[in-house]
């Protein structure tokens, strides 16, 4: 006779929290937008005006930012890709 001990199927959902609830994968995609948007800023504010500026700075930061938190079948976004 053994013993069997019941686990939750959710256990395999689990991920650690590193830095203001997000996991590292979230939060290094987050710094990486922001590093891209501010670089694009400091770079086309001498050529374009500041509100063209904030919309490509919005662009260039987007797939970045998604790469972190986009996950569909346990896939992140480069493996769908």
């Amino acid at each position: 006779m053994a013993i069997e001990i019941k686990i939750n199927k959710e256990i395999n959902n689990y991920k650690e929290n590193i830095f203001f609830g997000l996991t590292l994968r979230q939060f290094v995609c987050s710094a990486a937008a922001v590093a891209i948007a501010v670089g694009a800023y400091f770079v086309c504010v001498p050529i374009l005006g500041e509100e063209a500026v904030s919309w490509i700075c919005i662009l260039c930061a987007v797939p970045m930012g998604a790469a972190g938190f986009i996950e569909y079948n346990g896939m992140h976004l480069e493996q769908l890709l």
